[in-house]
């Protein structure tokens, strides 16, 4: 109960001098509370095993602390301090508080306030007995010129008692307040611990997001039991996770804890009763004659009404299937309020119907990955690896999977590079055991042979990544399941779905491709004789030999991969019987170096199981007439050298002339040069919903083979540039000006307003329309969803596209003779997306008469567009509307501000663009890159992350920029980038830019963020606390780089450009040098930033990762007291993808900085907007209809102002700015 107050900062060596001894430190006034509460406590604690330190000395001597109290303080994880009707009188009390304070900011020690007898009130305000206590202190002290001392008890005082505690009021009897202490404090300690704990940390790579995730889901809804799944993949630490929050709650606030692990092996083992009776042994306690009493699926009334009365934790780790989970809970889902059950499976459908709530544990980043890696791949007595690309093709093997990142660092440690690089190798063909036996568990649990198939399908004939309707097509052969099937193995993680994608996009991970691909490997000895064939150099010595069997269900050849022209035997496909899926493709059909041959043709020999046909570059001019392709699916030949499909028109002799092709759905025959005409598809594949034509340059005509497929949805017509038809319509004069009034009612009020002649003229055109072989009347297929329609050599928009009512894309870009669109174009209410794109032209918009309430997308870049009409307002839906390189546009309509749900304005290379619009409210990202006429931004959206005004060579001034303070998660990336902008006034280059990017990083404190900013000026900002002139920096770390007051690290340079630089791009390369104690502490940190530089300008470059951005090595460096910052620049050319060195002739860095932001860093950017807000009060006044209640833009720490804690923040409106540091 005493403190130093001479010298109140500790010595960052000190930090490294001491371990913590002690869980609890207890600070007390002893004539108030040492017989009574103090003791209590003690004794409570004490039973719990919490080793706390007592001061037994009841006589203070002198004014100062002894030693031993400052050491024990120092050496203690959490500091209870009770503030009591006396603590104020006592100057040990006071200084023991500053130095307890000084502990909490240097080394995160967590502080516990309770206040016994006493207001909260009182304590923070100095009033009643503390205000008395600190009148004889001023007396006494100010002879003694003491009262700087004084000023500081006051201030540690108010901290103390704003940080959350406890006040006795609120518990009756004592005992209870006793109680809540001891449960807090078990609470706190296995965090701390966690937290603190540099070497358990250090093996816990990427974990403690995930932590926090699982945390705040056990916390929902106290008063009822809660169950939690975790879900992932094998090996993706599902038990790590479990087993680390299971030891951070278990000595806290649960009167029964237990976990059960591997329940998968042990219920197979054992079977259901063994472990029932463990796990109730351990949550009651109880011996085993009671035990007894209970049975699987039936639960004993008594010990049901023991569990009823007990909250517990438990941990189920492992589980396999719905029915181990409900032999362990089954009767047991009424438990205790508070209890917590935790599962950790690899099938979702275990926790689908039990679970409160499902967390998917994901990959680690790269940046984890290589982390983890070094960790078991470098040990204290072997070399580090210098070689950072073999480093990374290891880790990028592992694919984040934390298993195959330890079992793959723990082989390689002590092996040289040579060693590495042959494992490397090896692993692509034969990976590790270790790794696909955990892994294979899951593909044994797939108790369905057809789920197996479809999983061994996905493993060896599928690309990385695929579209979920792609797979369910081309593995659909009528009766199969594959739709439940795939569902199946998302559930069991053995492929992913990107649910936020809109193709629903699915991924296997490479290592459970690999183990598939192992799976079939181990099939047969003889390539022939496996069923599914993917690789490269097999496939091409089958093809040749003729070395297929009727075993061959697959094969999936690319040629991207063969090194040699490969002549296909005539008869290489006549034995395998059972071909399901022939994929024959290139990685780019436009740069295949070599080619598929067939010198002596191609039997009839593709069977009728067939459902999956590809082959690109197929080298024959037609399709053998007898292949029998009843059950074809898909359809493929992207690049052939197809004339016709088959080689004469009437269909195979075996075909019933009604049945066709009845299950071809999608026919791909794209950049078929040679192809001059595709059969009536109507009678022989009356199901095709897709046909690409893309590129087809022979082709003369398409619509009378496909407008009768009614279940069409799909057609690619780009840059069938021969196509008569739209020829045709683009001659015909009456044509066009039918389109451009808007259809035949409108054209017929205009014509009777003209001469009768020109009616004459009309009606002849009319009866041309009619008459036998006019492409004019052709029409598209009625069901169409998207249309492409790009390089077409149309001068008018067909009118029978305006009737296509479910047409939700339509794609015109690079039609340079279309000169006009209709206005009926608004009648397309189901179009989504419209690309107009170098329609060079195209002068003028149509208005847009009607509201059209689902279009999202508009591209005109590069269009001859040079206005856009107030009518734009009309798209009431428009999210992203891309005009970049417009170059007659001056001004938008003023109506764009109406746009509410604009969220991305594209205009970069608009060099006559003169003035913005008021911007629409939901405006995200800006981009005005190269608008050299651009002189004045206006109010930028309060949302605005991304503003991108590069190479405005005029912009002048940007008005006052109003910020919007949000709660950021997730992935964030921030841009703000003038570079070039040479002309910005003084106010907007050194006030507003800076001060706005100082926003953005305190912004994204609570997300994996990235930031990278840039503008004029040749002052680095005063928030980077360490900065210096050159290209080097030294650099005392700050002591909350290992604790929760750490946010993340910025780097700033001022960067001089002298000369025109002949590449284009500038790399600016960070290296962070810890100056280490102990060897065993990594010892540098690495980072980059690029930007374009060929303006001769001082610009300052600022780059910003969050903490969770950056490598747990950084926030380890615990044995770290120094460091040093090294910065340089490098060319980077764009055309060969090298970097090299140009020297200072180019340009230069003149200044560099490092900023360690922490919480007090926000807090102080609080203070200041809060004293600049009366300089921008009639800024406010003027634009905010509803002005802030609170008058406060700032942002609000956690643990700060708890009364605004039930904020809604998931409604949030342009007036609420709170935003809280996690």
């Amino acid at each position: 109960m005493a403190s130093s107050s001479l010298s109140l900062a500790i010595p960052l060596k000190e930090k490294h001098e001491f371990q913590e001894k002690y869980d609890v430190f207890l600070s007390f006034r002893g004539e108030d509370t040492r017989n009574i509460f103090a003791s209590y406590l003690y004794e409570a604690l004490f039973a719990k095993q919490i080793l706390t330190f007592m001061d037994d000395h009841e006589l203070e001597r002198g004014d100062e602390i002894s030693p031993t109290l400052r050491k024990a303080i120092q050496e203690s994880k959490i500091s209870i301090i009770i503030f009591s009707k006396n603590y104020a009188s006592s100057t040990w009390c006071l200084d023991e508080l500053v130095h307890i304070l000084e502990c909490k900011k240097n080394f995160g020690q967590t502080v516990v306030p309770i206040f016994y007898g006493i207001d909260p009130s009182v304590v923070r305000k100095q009033h009643g007995s503390y205000e008395v206590a600190f009148a004889q202190l001023e007396q006494r002290f100010k002879a003694k010129n003491g009262m700087e001392k004084v000023k500081q008890w006051r201030a540690a005082l108010t901290e103390a008692s704003n940080l959350c505690g406890l006040d006795s009021k609120d518990f009756r009897p004592e005992a209870k307040l006793v109680q809540r202490i001891v449960e807090d404090i078990s609470l706190k300690l296995p965090k701390h611990d966690l937290s603190s704990n540099h070497d358990f940390r250090r093996h816990l790579v990427g974990i403690e997001k995930n932590i926090e995730k699982i945390e705040s889901l056990l916390c929902i809804d106290p008063t009822h039991a809660r169950i939690i799944g975790i879900w992932g993949m094998g090996g993706i630490g599902k038990t790590t996770l479990a087993s680390v929050v299971f030891q951070r709650l278990s000595n806290s606030q649960f009167e029964g804890c237990s976990f059960l692990s591997n329940v998968r092996e042990e219920y197979a083992r054992h079977g259901p009763n063994h472990l029932r009776k463990k796990l109730l042994s351990e949550l009651l306690n109880i011996d085993h004659d009671i035990l007894k009493m209970d049975t699987p699926f039936v639960a004993s009334p008594y010990i049901l009404g023991k569990l009823r009365r007990k909250k517990v934790l438990m941990v189920l780790d492992d589980v396999d299937s719905s029915i181990q989970l409900e032999a362990l809970v089954e009767g047991y889902d009424q438990l205790a309020p508070g209890s917590r059950i935790i599962v950790t499976t690899r099938n979702v459908q275990v926790l689908n119907k039990v679970a409160d709530n499902i967390y998917k544990v994901e990959g680690l980043r790269h940046i984890e990955s290589l982390e983890l890696f070094r960790l078991h791949a470098f040990g204290r007595n072997s070399p580090s690896m210098d070689d950072e690309i073999l480093l990374r093709k290891v880790v990028s093997y592992a694919d984040g999977n934390p298993l195959a990142l330890k079992v793959l660092g723990s082989f390689l440690n002590s092996k040289s590079k040579e060693e590495w690089e042959s494992a490397l190798t090896k692993l692509q063909i034969f990976p590790n055991k270790d790794i696909t036996n955990a892994l294979r568990i899951s593909y044994e649990g797939l108790e369905d042979k057809g789920i197996q198939s479809i999983f061994l399908d996905i493993a060896c004939l599928f690309n990385q990544s695929f579209s979920r309707d792609h797979a369910e097509s081309m593995l659909d052969v009528g009766d199969s399941f594959v739709k439940i099937g795939i569902s199946v193995l998302i559930d069991k993680c053995l492929i992913e779905n990107n649910e936020a994608r809109r193709d629903n996009e699915l991924r296997m991970h490479d290592l459970l491709r690999q183990m598939g691909q192992t799976i079939v490997r181990d099939e047969h000895k003889e390539l022939g004789n496996r069923s599914r064939l993917w690789d490269a150099k097999d496939i091409c010595d089958i093809l040749e030999r003729n070395m297929g069997t009727e075993t061959v269900e697959g094969i999936s050849f690319n040629m991207s991969k063969i090194s040699r022209d490969v002549n296909v035997c005539r008869a290489a496909f006549s034995k395998m019987c059972n071909l399901r899926i022939l994929k024959i493709y290139c990685d780019n059909i436009h740069d295949s170096k070599f080619k598929l041959y067939l010198p002596q043709g191609l039997d009839s020999y593709l069977w009728d199981r067939l459902i999956y046909f590809q082959w690109d570059l197929y080298p024959l001019k037609s399709l053998p007439s007898h292949f029998n392709l009843r059950n074809l699916v898909e359809l493929i030949l992207r690049g052939s050298n197809i004339q016709k499909l088959w080689n004469r028109e009437v269909q195979p002799f075996f075909y019933i002339p009604s049945q066709g092709l009845p299950a071809l759905r999608r026919m791909d025959l794209s950049y078929s040069k040679l192809l001059t005409k595709i059969p009536d598809l109507s009678q022989l594949a009356p199901n095709l919903e897709s046909i690409n034509l893309e590129c087809c340059k022979s082709l003369v005509q398409v619509l009378p083979s496909v407008q009768s497929l009614h279940k069409l949805t799909n057609l690619n017509l780009n840059g069938c540039s021969k196509l008569r038809e739209f020829k045709e319509i683009s001659r015909s004069r009456w044509y066009l000006d039918l389109v451009k009034c808007g259809g035949i009612k409108n054209f017929l009020s205009t014509i009777c307003q003209q001469k009768l002649t020109f009616l004459k003229s009309f009606t002849n055109n009319i009866s041309s329309l009619s008459s036998p072989g006019s492409y004019s009347c052709q029409k598209f297929p009625v069901n169409l969803t998207v249309l492409h329609l790009r390089s077409l050599p149309i001068e008018a928009v067909p009118l029978s596209i305006v009737s296509l009512s479910g047409l939700v894309e339509l794609d015109m870009g690079e039609c340079k003779r279309l000169k006009s669109l209709p206005t009926s174009i608004c009648k397309l209410k189901s179009l989504e997306s419209l690309d107009l794109r170098y329609c060079s032209e195209l002068e003028k918009f149509p208005e847009i008469l009607e509201p059209m309430e689902h279009l999202t997308n508009l591209t005109i870049s590069g269009a001859g567009i040079k206005e856009l009409p107030e009518s734009i307002a009309n798209l009431i839906s428009l999210k992203a509307l891309t005009a970049q390189s417009c170059k007659e546009i001056e001004f938008l309509p003023n109506k764009l501000c109406d746009l509410r749900k604009l969220t991305s304005l594209y205009l970069e290379g608009c060099s006559k663009l003169q003035k913005l619009p008021p911007l629409p409210p939901a405006l995200s990202v800006l981009e005005v890159k190269q608008c050299k006429s651009l002189k004045l931004l206006p109010d930028l959206p309060l949302f605005c992350t991304v503003v991108d005004a590069r190479y405005c060579t005029s912009l002048e001034k940007i008005s006052d920029w109003r910020t919007a303070i949000q709660n950021i998660t997730g992935k964030y990336i921030s841009v703000l980038d003038f570079f070039g902008c040479g002309k910005l006034d003084q106010n907007t280059r050194n006030t507003i830019v800076p001060h706005n990017a100082i926003y953005k990083i305190l912004q994204s404190v609570n997300s994996v963020s990235e930031a990278e900013l840039c503008y004029p000026g040749d002052q680095i900002p005063k928030w980077f606390k360490n900065q210096n002139s050159g290209t080097s920096l030294k650099i005392k770390l700050p002591p909350f780089l290992n604790n929760d007051n750490f946010l993340g690290l910025a780097f700033c340079v001022v960067l001089e450009v002298n000369k025109e630089i002949p590449c284009a791009g500038v790399s600016i390369n960070f290296k962070l040098n810890f100056k280490t104690i102990d060897d065993d502490c990594p010892g540098e940190f690495h980072s980059s930033m690029s930007v374009t530089a060929n303006k001769f300008l001082d610009h300052v470059l600022i780059m910003y990762d969050s903490k969770w951005s950056l490598p747990l090595s950084l926030q380890l460096n615990s044995c770290s007291s120094e460091a040093s910052l090294h910065v340089w620049h490098s060319f980077f050319d764009y055309s060969v993808k090298e970097n090299f060195n140009l020297g200072s002739e180019y340009c230069e860095i003149k200044k560099c900085g490092v900023w360690f932001v922490d919480k007090e860093d926000v807090e102080k950017f609080n203070a200041e907007t809060i004293q600049s807000k009366k300089k921008r009060q009639r800024f406010d006044n003027e634009y905010c209809s509803e002005p802030s209640a609170s008058g406060s833009d700032q942002f609000v720490p956690s643990g700060l102002h708890d009364e605004e804690d039930h904020h809604d923040e998931s409604h949030p409106t342009i007036y609420s700015k709170k935003f809280r540091v996690m």
